[in-house]
């Protein structure tokens, strides 16, 4: 079987502490990483989202502000088969939306991801969710839905995406924000289909980088494909 390191990370407004951001990432080793909050300044933001992957020892994969500042990063010797962006229509004044997914292969074995990063307003966070699940349909292999969902693993999102196959490995043990002193789970790393999944949750860094380096805490699935 092959392991495969997936991360979702919320790095809040473009990543600004950028040296602990660097010492998260590369400590956490993804092979796939998903992140909310990249850069979206116009004419810029692609430039600086290629920067943040070559920091982080990975490659610009796909999205960023064409997908609502949801990025797609991925390890030098993961396979990139499609990717595709998206925009979600937000009321006038509200942060941009939007969706990034992949397919991807480790090794000749198939697998999807999805990043998102759902609205503060849980009647919009519904219909994201339907967003999410059709951008997550054609997918081949076993498919990861990664992203910040701004509400508790009880929400509504969360029981969307399990009727969809989407299945939640994480615990209590491990909650995401605030970074400091984190009282809530709501960064998601869901799967749907035949994976075994051997770790979830911690990234395994130091408790003063992820305190410096955004308001959320990374969360890391680690699947055998």
């Amino acid at each position: 079987m092959t392991s495969v390191r997936v991360m979702t990370y919320n790095i809040r407004l473009g990543g600004r502490n950028r040296e602990a951001l660097r010492e998260v990432v590369r400590g956490a080793r993804p092979d796939v990483l998903l992140v909310n909050e990249s850069p979206k300044a116009p004419l810029v933001w692609r430039r600086r989202c290629r920067l943040l992957a070559r920091e982080w020892a990975l490659r610009y994969v796909g999205g960023g502000r064409d997908a609502g500042s949801n990025l797609l990063m991925a390890a030098p010797d993961v396979v990139v088969d499609s990717v595709t962006s998206r925009v979600l229509r937000q009321p006038l004044g509200k942060p941009r939306r939007g969706i990034v997914a992949a397919q991807l292969s480790v090794e000749g074995h198939p697998i999807g991801v999805v990043g998102c990063h759902l609205s503060l307003d849980a009647r919009r966070r519904a219909l994201e969710v339907e967003g999410v699940i059709e951008a997550a349909r054609g997918l081949a292999g076993p498919v990861v839905v990664a992203g910040d969902l701004n509400e508790p693993p009880r929400g509504p999102s969360w029981g969307l995406l399990a009727a969809a196959g989407f299945r939640d490995h994480g615990s209590a043990s491990w909650r995401t924000f605030p970074a400091d002193h984190p009282k809530k789970r709501i960064d998601a790393l869901l799967v749907r289909g035949d994976v075994t999944v051997s770790a979830h949750g911690d990234p395994g860094v130091p408790t003063e980088a992820l305190s410096a380096a955004s308001d959320h805490r990374p969360v890391l699935l680690e699947l055998r494909v």
